[in-house]
């Protein structure tokens, strides 16, 4: 068994401190709070933006997992939160033999907009303040003397995130050309993915320093839309989905992932939201 270190315990961070500690595992999770993980799970409150705060990191961790959310959306919340929020986290564990570190990473540090595809060796030349800070972050991690390995999530949806089945319930409307492409991953396969990796890395098969996770099937905004309004039936009359234009249009690949073995739980955007329309009692 090994001592796994979670450092950020929210949605995705906690639910994978949980499956390692249930599996048996030695798990310690770092959030802002003292509330609570998982059983099992030791907690340690730290704030990873105040180096003087994380004294108290366990010894001989194997495998650090880094997967904080930053408070605040500005440039100085995402530089703080994950640049450097990660250099000290590494700086704290220095002279420790971890065997893996992961940052939880998104698909935010691509630049490519016009439906193209996308994989982990595309170009990446972000715009961005949120694509920028999490470039500056791989890379901190790919640098230190750490084996790391960068896990690029894209939309992730799931409980808890409703927002586009709250836009088809109310009309969310997008034309279908020219075509609007979109990525997803459900937080269970989030969580997935990382366990998968970590065993992976435990095992002491060799990792490529990036992934890109997300599910089989990239597919429109109209088409989603389009589908969760008829899967609901009793929706507002259509409305132009307000923000279209701000919106990400490229294509995903997740083949380097399947390559190495992952099985989707949620292979498209399909099997997930019918999961989600059937708990909330919309289908």
């Amino acid at each position: 068994m090994a001592r796994i270190l979670v450092v950020g315990t929210g949605d995705i961070g906690g639910h994978l401190a949980g499956q390692m500690a249930a599996e048996g595992h030695e798990v310690f999770g770092v959030r802002r709070s003292d509330k609570p993980v998982a059983e099992g799970v030791t907690v340690i409150s730290a704030d990873v933006a105040d180096p003087e705060t994380l004294t108290g990191l366990p010894d001989n961790v194997d495998i650090l997992v880094y997967s904080v959310a930053a408070p605040v959306f500005s440039k100085e919340g995402y530089h703080n939160y994950y640049v450097k929020g990660l250099k000290n986290v590494l700086k704290s564990l220095k002279g420790q033999n971890v065997k893996h570190a992961f940052f939880v990473s998104s698909s935010s540090v691509y630049h490519q907009m016009d439906a193209e595809w996308v994989d982990e060796t595309s170009e990446t030349q972000p715009s961005s303040f949120a694509g920028k800070e999490m470039l500056a972050a791989e890379e901190a991690l790919l640098k230190s003397d750490i084996a790391g390995t960068v896990v690029r999530f894209t939309g992730i949806y799931g409980p808890g995130r409703t927002r586009m089945i709250e836009q088809a319930r109310h009309g969310g409307y997008c034309d279908p050309e020219p075509a609007v492409w979109t990525n997803r991953i459900h937080r269970d396969d989030c969580v997935g993915v990382l366990h998968f990796l970590i065993t992976k890395a435990l095992s002491g098969d060799k990792l490529d320093t990036i992934y890109l996770a997300t599910d089989d099937e990239p597919a429109t905004l109209f088409d989603v839309l389009e589908w969760m309004k008829d899967r609901i039936g009793d929706v507002d009359p259509d409305k132009d989905v307000g923000e279209v234009s701000r919106r990400a249009n490229r294509r995903c690949s997740n083949k380097r992932l399947r390559a190495l073995g992952y099985d989707f739980r949620y292979t498209n955007y399909r099997d997930g939201y019918d999961v989600m329309l059937t708990e909330m009692g919309l289908i």
